[in-house]
């Protein structure tokens, strides 16, 4: 097996060295753990701030609150079993806010009009949202791109949604009409119709699935909670609690129903088994929404009018504390920490945040306007002849274009197949090693977000670390900018000096400098995954963006190498940069992992005959298009140089493309199943092979 740095629990981290610079979707750490802190006291919290537009969410054990802006007046929410994703029903804005728990982007989901309830079935697959002014109940299937929903019609005014642990019936509210509606998961259809006291406000079910808990919110029954059997569908009891309960949540013993009562400030603590009020729990002005984690050790509740969240110890039945959230806060959600925390995590600059990863090959069509011959991920809603798109670079970067970080979602960490619960890419577009060693060893923030390590070590408190994946470097040495004065060079053609006369020196000088920085990269690395225990150190190395001068298949003087191919180099200075620069930072990043006893992986091969302008690749045509694009096995892996400003942006150029995006997580997913004791490895690509059929090969 590959050396493990320490072992204390499994993990493995991977660093790679980048040409340009980063992008990847990050997590924001700030703050560091206590030393004492106990992973048992953690929980991540949800709370929909309805007078805010925004959802906080909530770390307990660090203490920290991120407000995540949603749509009008959210109202309650829900998460899946993974803890990935959340959903938040928007009750002025008749649609379902969805938050990426890990990278807090947001996207949106149409649904009827003033979505109240919302529960997520135990699979993921479907979310089921209560239109409390539509009479309906809309069916959000996740399993499709984008989520398609359908309609069920259901009686007055829905509010309260819930699923048996089961997944097979739903339970819905119907707040004006006096019922409660079972409907069969399977066919959509209603299966039971339960009459219930006045004003059925909200609904949970037990964990053993055979009973459900109804609040009545209303004059007629201001302090009642009914008691359903789900196997007869009866009513069996009701309860008395406190002023308007209004939302309830059962502990996963099934042992105790918790019950916000709005007018009365207070929550009832029931006692399943014999359907009484046991005590109540004083907490803030207006309960709303009532959460318990699953250790079934904390109860939240959210006070609408304190703008807190009161957090209540079930060993006691007492307030614990309080949590400042948004203004006017109702719905609550709570996940523990899940018993898999396994996370791959990639640092550094843009060639392995995803930069680049909006395209799936080259084209330079005469419009830009359409999907440019399929290459335009970020293209959508064309006319049917592709000429005509709207284009939106977030569609595959997500927010992190907001601050050029550009994290693709084919980035290599999420290209790869690895069984690990979180993909955490911490890189950004433009990163040097100074943004990624920690603050306290002079490293600084970059684009608004912290040093990398120090993100990196907050991330190893919450993950079981399995790999973390560093690309650094390329920026510190200035490629780009030597490439960029060959490109220069080249448009004057004649009589003048070609670039690698003079940037030789220039290149040998700085990749001095550059080792001593990334040596020191490497060592805060190891220092920021020091407590998290055993882990892989792989260091990774560039492929090369264009191929061997006689490989090239415009000639060295043709237009076409600029306005066609985006290659424009001389002859010599080309060959240079892929026989001599590639091969000399790979050789200075296999000596820093010799040195501090890493692993490393040679690159340069990667993309052999699919580098831009190679003859054995070729870009798409007018006959290609998204529903129709160019095959990986015949197109370029890299961004040409971008010679039309409406094509993208030019910190993409000479950067992974999907394509090769695609072939470096293919590597690294064969990287991750190597069992063998080898310190160095490089992977290879073939000419006229796909992205998957890249061959990966190990010594000592």
């Amino acid at each position: 097996m590959p050396t493990r740095q320490k072992r204390v629990r499994r993990s493995r981290i991977w660093a790679a060295a980048g040409v340009a610079v980063a992008a990847a979707l990050a997590v924001p750490m700030t703050e560091s753990a206590p030393a004492t802190a106990d992973p048992q006291l953690q929980d991540f919290l949800y709370v929909a701030n309805s007078g805010a537009d925004n959802v906080s969410l909530i770390d307990t054990l660090y203490k920290t609150i991120t407000p995540v802006g949603v749509g009008r007046s959210p109202s309650q929410l829900a998460i899946n079993s993974a803890g990935t994703r959340l959903y938040v029903t928007n009750s002025a804005s008749g649609n379902v806010s969805v938050v990426d728990t890990e990278t807090k982007q947001v996207t949106t989901i149409a649904v009827g009009r003033s979505p109240s309830g919302v529960a997520v079935n135990p699979a993921g697959t479907r979310v089921y949202v209560a239109n409390s002014s539509e009479d309906s109940v809309s069916v959000i299937d996740t399993t499709t791109d984008p989520p398609s929903v359908t309609t069920i019609a259901v009686g007055r005014f829905p509010t309260g949604v819930a699923i048996n642990p089961a997944g097979t019936r739903v339970y819905v509210t119907n707040y004006g009409a006096s019922n409660v509606w079972v409907i069969d998961t399977d066919t959509n259809n209603k299966v039971a119709t339960i009459g219930v006291k006045s004003f059925p406000k909200s609904v949970a079910i037990t964990p053993g699935g055979t009973r459900a808990y109804v609040t009545h919110y209303g004059a007629a029954n201001p302090n009642l909670v009914s008691v359903i059997d789900t196997t007869t569908n009866k009513v069996t009891d009701t309860i008395r609690a406190g002023d308007h309960p209004i939302a309830v949540a059962i502990n996963p013993a099934g042992t105790f129903a918790y019950v916000a009562n709005h007018f009365s400030d207070n929550v009832s603590v029931i006692d399943t088994a014999t359907n009484k009020e046991t005590t109540t729990i004083k907490v803030g002005q207006s309960p709303s929404g009532v959460a318990i984690n699953t250790a079934g050790t904390r109860a939240y509740v959210t006070n609408n009018r304190s703008d807190t969240v009161s957090v209540i110890n079930t060993a006691t039945n007492e307030q614990a504390t309080t949590i400042n959230v948004g203004r006017l806060p109702i719905g609550v959600a709570v996940l523990d920490k899940p018993a898999d925390r396994t996370a791959i995590v990639s640092l550094g600059d843009s060639y392995i945040s995803g930069e680049a990863g909006r395209w799936q090959g080259n084209a330079v069509p005469a419009s830009t306007l359409g999907d440019r011959w399929g290459t335009d991920r970020a293209a959508y809603n064309c006319t049917s002849s592709g000429l005509r798109c709207s284009h939106n670079a977030r569609r595959v970067y997500g927010e992190s274009f907001d601050n050029g970080c550009n994290r693709s979602d084919s980035a290599e960490i999420q290209s790869a197949s690895i069984n690990v619960l979180r993909r955490i890419n911490l890189a950004c577009s433009g990163a040097k090693t100074i943004n990624v060693i920690g603050a306290d060893a002079g490293g600084k923030s970059f684009k608004g977000e912290p040093p990398q390590a120090d993100q990196l070590r907050r991330v190893a408190r919450h993950y079981d670390v399995e790999m973390v994946v560093l690309s650094i470097g390329g920026n510190d040495l200035g490629f780009a900018s030597v490439l960029e004065k060959c490109v220069k060079r080249w448009q004057k053609q004649h009589g003048i000096e070609h670039c690698h006369v003079d940037q030789e020196p220039v290149i040998r000088n700085a990749l001095v400098e550059t080792k001593r920085k990334v040596e020191k990269a490497v060592t805060e690395i190891q220092r920021a995954m020091s407590d998290a225990g055993s882990y892989r150190f792989v260091l990774q190395s560039y492929p090369s963006p264009i191929p061997p001068a006689d490989q090239n298949r415009y000639h060295e003087f043709s237009d076409s190498r600029f306005n066609v191919g985006g290659c424009p180099m001389f002859n010599d200075d080309s060959d240079w940069a892929r026989n001599t620069v590639i091969p000399a930072i790979s050789d200075m990043l296999r000596e820093v992992a010799r040195a501090h006893n890493v692993e490393f992986l040679d690159l340069r091969n990667q993309f052999d005959g699919h580098e831009a302008c190679a003859n054995r690749a070729r870009q798409a045509t007018a006959a290609n298009s998204l529903q129709n694009p160019l095959p990986g096995d015949i197109s370029e892996w890299t961004r040409f140089l971008v010679v039309l400003e409406s094509q993208g942006q030019a910190q993409e150029s000479v950067h992974p493309n999907y394509y090769g995006q695609q072939a470096i997580g293919t590597c690294l997913t064969q990287l991750w199943d190597h069992k063998g004791t080898e310190k160095n490895h490089s992977c290879t690509g073939t000419p006229g092979r796909g992205p998957a059929e890249v061959t990966l090969t190990s010594s000592e």
